[in-house]
């Protein structure tokens, strides 16, 4: 495709933006480590809310949602919709804002030797650090580098990787200047370039196969039959995706808040802030984000209906359907979509890296100033480990599917341990080594390299039938290791408590030896927030969907019961204890 000269300078004036925001908090970013990962504690919640959302408004989350929509229709959406109940959704936003925000650690590996004691916490503070802060995060950032790669080959027309290195060492120099302060500045600023980008195709995208109902028409000139089963928001009982829906609906989304929303939860000014937060990026990111992505990845389809790739025809519409001048404002977009979510993974991978490993086994004591350039060589190392996983991901959706069955059975336990003082540090270790075992053995790959009757009993199994098989030999491998080990130690668990002050509803012989830890007594109003509080955002996201797709009376109807339910919430809303 060609550039004009404005494209151009488009592109290099937000290039020259980014970096000039990164040296302008440079200084800020090097008075210690609390300042380069956590920007001081310091962010208001608007802030931390927005810088929440760019993170996760990655430049593969399009493709993604385009083979979600291929594969399955509207409906296999729900990959990213049940997470509104999650840790990065109302049970983050209701429930464990608070209790991270009042812990005061940087990572997410570093709550282990908070909650539990002994060498055994050591171990898994180490391993976790190494397996989510390092292997896990390089996946997520091979997928979004191999985006780069498509939307480049597909756009462009040049080799990928020169595009790549150009755009990473820019997105390397402003995160290692300016840590925390910088990317949460430039996420702000990126968020609105890149959403405006998204919305900018879509307007395109509408207007050529015209509008909404030449679009539905389309649609349903390539399903024939189908097409129903496709537009539905919800799968039908016993249909194939169904299986599918119910595990991610009812088991996945059980977690803490994701690293990446973690490190902004504690970086805000107090708890108020870090639940309000996490409250706009559930609104923001659940309930809104996703149309656009999904109305195009639907004009794709149509538009593009023989792609052996699905996720290659969102690129390809940009190459179909924007004129030049206006090319060179969405490649920015899609440039400022990218570099927000790297500079996040490879800030607080570095995290992990600098505060759980180095500073924590390796070099203990040493000043600040040694510890920041610790962390802006940790930053290089992250990114460099992510493009090598790169090369070896055969594509995004697969990406996202493994990551999430390797944890399969890790989710309950990494909630339970906030509430239930009879969970220790072995449970922990039972829990991740189980999901990771059991997660890798149902896979085809593992199945076929073993063969013979494994092969024939694993190999046809769908992607729901062995997560719960995992889900389930992982939850019996911890809840039996659980009550075969002892707790942490008293005077440990006590520690805990009078930092963190948890709900006193399974922590039962200390609450009673000890109730003047400042326990947490809004256990039940906070329930029914999480409860309510995701009917709401359910609410806003179909409310939204049936709004597009012709139906106002319920699309209204869904946004009014929303924003009364919000407004019920907020004025009984009590933040922390």
């Amino acid at each position: 495709m060609h550039l004009t000269i404005l494209d151009w300078v488009i592109i290099f004036a937000y290039l020259a933006l980014a970096v000039g925001v990164g040296a302008l908090f440079s200084r800020r970013a090097s008075r210690s480590v609390d300042d380069y990962f956590v920007a001081g504690r310091q962010l208001p919640w608007w802030l931390a809310g927005m810088t929440m959302v760019a993170s996760a408004f990655a430049i593969d989350t399009p493709l993604g949602i385009t083979t979600m929509v291929a594969n399955h229709g509207i409906q296999g959406v729900w990959y990213a919709w049940s997470f509104v109940f999650s840790g990065a959704g109302a049970l983050g936003a209701f429930i464990f804002a608070s209790l991270l925000r009042r812990s005061e650690v940087i990572t997410t590996a570093e709550i282990v030797e908070l909650r539990y004691d002994g060498p055994p916490a050591a171990g898994l503070r180490l391993f976790k650090s190494l397996y989510f802060g390092v292997m896990l995060n390089a996946i997520t950032l091979g997928s979004i580098i191999k985006a780069v790669w498509t939307v480049t080959d597909v756009v462009l027309g040049w080799d990928p990787n020169l595009t790549l290195g150009l755009v990473l060492v820019f997105t390397l120099l402003y995160t290692t200047l300016s840590g925390m302060w910088g990317i949460a500045a430039t996420d702000f600023l990126q968020f609105f370039i890149g959403f405006a980008g998204l919305l900018i195709l879509l307007i395109f995208a509408l207007d050529h196969v015209g509008g909404m109902g030449g679009l539905l028409a389309a649609f349903a000139g390539r399903y024939g039959p189908e097409t129903a089963e496709r537009l539905r928001f919800f799968p039908r009982w016993g249909s194939p995706f169904f299986e599918t829906f119910l595990v991610f609906f009812l088991f996945k989304w059980w977690n803490n808040p994701p690293s990446a929303i973690h490190q902004r939860i504690v970086a805000s000014k107090n708890e108020k802030h870090a639940s309000l937060a996490t409250l706009v990026f559930a609104i923001v990111q659940f309930a809104i984000n996703y149309w656009p992505m999904i109305v195009i990845a639907m004009v794709s389809l149509v538009v593009f209906p023989d792609l052996a790739e699905a996720e290659r025809g969102y690129p390809m519409l940009i190459v179909k359907l924007i004129p030049p001048g206006l090319l060179g404002l969405l490649l920015a977009a899609m440039m400022a979509a990218f570099m927000s979510t790297v500079d996040t993974h490879i800030n607080y991978g570095a995290a992990y890296m600098l505060n759980d490993v180095y500073r924590r086994f390796i070099r203990k004591g040493a000043s600040n100033a040694h510890y920041v350039r610790a962390s802006r060589l940790c930053t290089v190392v992250m990114l460099l480990v992510a493009v090598a996983v790169a090369y070896n991901l055969d594509s995004v959706g697969q990406a996202w599917l493994y990551a999430a069955q390797l944890t399969a059975g890790y989710g309950f336990l990494v909630v339970i341990r906030w509430f239930w003082w009879r969970v220790n540090a072995w449970s922990e270790i039972a829990a991740l080594a189980a999901s990771g075992i059991f997660g890798n053995l149902v896979t085809g790959r593992v199945a076929r390299t073993i063969g013979g009757r494994y092969e024939e009993l694993v190999a046809p199994l769908s992607y729901g039938e062995g997560f719960l098989i995992v889900l389930t030999l992982s939850t019996a491998a911890w809840l039996a290791v659980t009550f075969l080990t002892a707790p942490s130690k008293e005077e440990h668990l006590v520690r805990f408590c009078r930092k963190v002050k948890p709900y006193p509803t399974f922590w039962g012989p200390i609450y009673r030896k000890y109730p003047d830890l400042g326990w947490n007594p809004n256990f039940r109003r906070s329930l029914l927030h999480f409860i309510f509080g995701s009917a709401a955002i359910f609410g806003i996201c179909f409310g939204i969907g049936n709004l597009i797709f012709g139906h106002p009376a319920l699309g209204l109807a869904l946004l009014a019961g929303a924003l009364l339910t919000f407004a019920v919430i907020l004025t009984t809303w009590k933040v922390g204890a």
